[in-house]
């Protein structure tokens, strides 16, 4: 319609049109021998879109445009039109491959997508009506042959013909025959045997019910192992299946592919491995194997464990599941499974005797680090940090570095710069939680509480916090910043929940006076005059009343707030009450 083209659907819409009028049909091929007598009578231009023959339609005087697929370029000028902006070379190349150059399925992509950044995560998963529905108006004319090699090979991705017929129930001669005819249709090309196109597969797949797409992926899994191809092409399919296999093979390839996936730095793809080998039957080796390799998951790539998962592996390989339990211990899923080691008698000699690797290096630093920090003897991690440093990995070094934050309290730009590095980490893990109350107590102490606050927000620490005992660590700091901003009775509870007597009879003090409120430490690090503006703002005056008030020009208060603002750190007029309350 915006072309200035006008759609018809069926010939009969044509009458009583001149000889002016151009008629572009597209998948000409598919015209009935009605509608083709029809179109021979048409007294306009008429111009065939498709593979076929104009001699063959006995059509006078068509034209006939060959389809081809668009090329890269042409995908990327769309995209720079859908979204007013640049466009990267290989999102262009994805989306190429993916829509396989069809103009049509590219536009049903582009309006199904409305930020450019957020297009690489939904191709794989887009669900796109217009194709579903072309794909159910081939199966209303193709037959039950051709729906289940075209059903088979979207399951497969690629197959050889022997592989296509035994997961389609067909015999060779019989699968090769429905693929030439689904070649034909253009739903399929050979060398090798794929579906046209990723969307138009998983438009196929969509197509099917979860039944029938499930029975596919089973045969395909018994399929491939049976012809002894590589793990992680059979646990493709297993994983893809909604209930287990329940063969006592599957459990021994999962766990064969998850190696494979974690090697070549797929993490998420080894955890979904392993968590389909704990649905299936295996022998104690296996779950022992299976068990060891879900902790290296959550220990070194930061997978988060599941409430289901540990219950099943408590009692297998002991020690990693300790290790997961110190770990994750702010997880909600994983409180109340298995128990938290105690602390040592003696840090410092539990520092050197760290474990040169294994599942103990975990409880054993991070325990190590909480009797440190009971001692008010943190910078003695220091000591120890060049040699650690040196060999330690994965969650490991996360809990070093919220330690090492801890011992460097008063260098406030490492502990910044610490911080964001930790703060890549998921929030559940106690080594995030430990580091952000090492945080909040570099700010509290340096006047920074509005950066402390904000990191908090971040990482999603300013509600309840799970009874782990990193986060009564920053419960402790929490109180002290909420004292700091202001805030006394979040103060009060935060300080009671962490069980620190000292800072409750601070909150409860500053409760019953009420007149004399605790100030930021920010306002020492203000001028008098800039100290009167940023009262008044707090009080909601406008930058044209405080001018009025002062006899200057609002440009001049402007200039005395960017000057607040850069001297607490902070870049917007409402972060001011969390630097200086209210």
């Amino acid at each position: 319609m915006r072309s200035g083209l006008r759609p018809v659907r069926g010939l009969r819409a044509l009458s009583g049109v001149d000889s002016h009028t151009v008629l572009v049909v597209d998948d000409a091929e598919r015209l009935s021998e009605e509608e083709t007598d029809r179109l021979a009578r048409f007294r306009g231009t008429v111009v065939l879109a498709g593979d076929c023959d104009p001699d063959e339609l006995a059509v006078v005087g068509a034209v006939r445009v060959p389809l081809r697929p668009i090329g890269a370029d042409a995908v990327a000028e769309l995209l720079r039109r859908r979204f007013d902006a640049e466009v990267p070379p290989d999102l262009a190349a994805a989306c190429l491959a993916y829509s396989g150059g069809a103009p049509g399925v590219l536009s049903d992509v582009l309006e199904a997508v409305q930020d450019v950044t957020a297009l690489p995560a939904a191709l794989p998963g887009l669900r796109l009506p217009r194709l579903l529905r072309a794909v159910r108006r081939h199966w209303d004319v193709l037959d039950a042959d051709v729906v289940a090699v075209a059903r088979a090979l979207a399951v497969l991705g690629t197959a050889s013909l022997d592989v296509l017929g035994e997961v389609a129930g067909l015999e060779s001669f019989r699968a090769l025959a429905a693929f030439e005819r689904l070649v034909d249709a253009r739903l399929a090309v050979g060398d090798p045997m794929r579906i046209q196109s990723p969307a138009l597969g998983h438009a196929i797949r969509h197509e099917m019910t979860p039944e029938a797409r499930d029975r596919l992926h089973r045969a395909a899994s018994e399929v491939l192992h049976r012809r002894c191809d590589a793990p992680a092409a059979v646990a493709e399919h297993v994983v893809a299946c909604a209930e287990p296999v329940g063969a006592h093979w599957v459990a021994p390839v999962l766990h064969d592919a998850a190696r494979l996936h974690r090697a070549a730095g797929r993490a998420e793809l080894a955890a979904r491995c392993l968590r389909a080998a704990l649905r299936e039957p295996r022998s104690a080796e296996i779950a022992a194997r299976v068990a060891v390799g879900m902790a290296d998951l959550h220990l070194r790539c930061g997978i988060r464990p599941r409430a289901g998962e540990l219950a099943r592996q408590q009692g297998v390989a002991a020690d990693w599941f300790a290790a997961v339990v110190v770990d994750w211990q702010c997880d909600e899923d994983v409180l109340g499974v298995g128990s938290m080691p105690a602390v040592p008698a003696d840090p410092e000699q539990a520092l050197r005797e760290l474990p040169i690797e294994g599942p103990g290096v975990v409880p054993a630093l991070a325990l190590a680090g909480l009797g440190l920090l009971q001692r008010d003897s943190a910078h003695v991690v220091l000591e120890f940090l060049p040699r650690l440093r040196a060999r330690l990995v994965g969650a490991e070094q996360d809990w070093l570095t919220a330690l090492e934050m801890w011992a460097r309290q008063g260098e406030h730009a490492v502990v910044s710069r610490l911080m964001r590095d930790l703060a890549q980490a998921s929030p559940l893990r106690g080594c995030v939680a430990l580091g952000a109350a090492a945080f909040v107590a570099s700010c509290v102490d340096t006047g920074r509480p509005g950066e402390a606050r904000e990191m908090l927000v971040r990482l999603g620490y300013t509600g309840d916090l799970p009874p782990a005992w990193a986060c009564r660590v920053l419960l402790h700091q929490r109180a002290r910043l909420h004292l700091a901003l202001g805030s006394v009775r979040a103060a009060l509870a935060d300080a009671g929940r962490a069980g620190v007597p000292e800072l409750v009879e601070r909150a409860r003090a500053a409760l019953v006076e009420p007149r004399r409120p605790l100030r930021s430490a920010a306002w020492e690090k203000l001028t008098p005059h800039e100290s009167r503006i940023v009262s008044l703002v707090l009080e909601g005056e406008t930058n044209r009343v405080i001018a009025e008030r002062f006899g200057v020009t609002q440009r001049a208060v402007e200039l005395h707030l960017t000057r607040v603002y850069r001297k607490v750190g902070i870049s917007r007029r409402v972060q001011l009450s969390s630097v200086f309350g209210r």
